[in-house]
């Protein structure tokens, strides 16, 4: 039995290895480093204070130029109070009517009351051509002279129209010869004109003008070959566009005196010419 109180002696025990041959793990401990932050390079930039503040900017300046030419549009409306002149057939006289099987010849001679009924805005009239109609089909076209109206005037506008030989369908025909066995004939007549609008230096741009004058009666028989207006003056439809019709169908009015609207033409061609200003 060994004494207890002698001391120990021998080798110390062997360090522990690790089975592998690697170095032993380090001392664990709870946290031993922070963890970097997981950053995805595919995300975009935020924007730039700059960015925002230019887009805010563009977009205020666009809506306060928008109001400050509305603003603009309706003091120039209140104060030039704007119509499109009106337009009436004052006589109507037919000669040398004649028809076949599938032609009409005739000779229209009409006269227009043209009334311009601005106070502040004069109306010239160019490249003028009238046409006449029967149930949709043309018959026959003049050119007519250019001109000018001053504020609040009348003027006449004459226009003679000729077919010879025109053609029209036989049916059409047939429908022409059952109207006059009736005693009147029912034409429709068109005018077309060049229009520019001014006020002092104040110019419009230049627009169509199409004047419709539909269903104008003309008294005539089976066996008469000329007639006049039935009826008194016929008023006629005025309205504005940008392309010469070709008038496949007239629209028809839903009253006798079919009203006009002058404040599209307004809005649509409201234009200063720099070079007729005068200061």
């Amino acid at each position: 039995m060994q004494d207890p109180s002698r001391p120990a002696t021998g080798y110390p025990a062997p360090a522990f290895h690790h089975p592998n041959g690697g170095q032993p793990p380090p001392p664990g401990t709870a946290y031993p480093y922070a963890a970097p932050q997981y950053y995805n390079p595919n995300y975009p930039p935020p924007r730039s204070y700059a960015s925002r503040s230019f887009f805010r900017a563009f977009l205020a300046t666009m809506i306060c130029l928008a109001v400050v030419f509305g603003v603009i549009l309706i003091i120039t409306w209140l104060v030039l109070r704007p119509s499109l002149p009106h337009f009436t057939v004052h006589t109507l006289s037919l000669s040398n009517l004649s028809t076949s099987a599938q032609s009409l010849s005739a000779t229209w001679h009409l006269s227009f009351l043209v009334r311009n009924g601005n106070k502040k805005m004069s109306v010239t009239y160019n490249a003028l051509r009238s046409s006449v109609f029967y149930h949709k089909n043309y018959i026959a076209e003049s050119q007519l002279a250019p001109f000018k109206q001053d504020t609040r005037s009348q003027t006449t506008l004459n226009a003679t129209l000729t077919a010879s030989g025109a053609y029209l369908e036989p049916r059409v025909i047939d429908d022409l010869n059952d109207e006059r066995t009736r005693g009147s004939v029912l034409f429709d007549v068109q005018v077309v004109a060049s229009s520019s609008f001014r006020s002092g230096s104040w110019r419009f741009r230049t627009r169509l003008l199409k004047v419709l004058c539909l269903k104008v009666p003309v008294g005539v028989s089976s066996n008469a070959t000329s007639g006049e207006l039935v009826g008194g003056d016929r008023e006629c439809q005025t309205e504005t566009g940008d392309v010469i019709p070709t008038w496949a169908s007239p629209r028809e009015c839903k009253s006798e005196r079919c009203p006009t609207r002058m404040w599209t033409l307004l809005l649509a061609d409201l234009q200063i010419h720099h070079s007729d200003l005068k200061f």
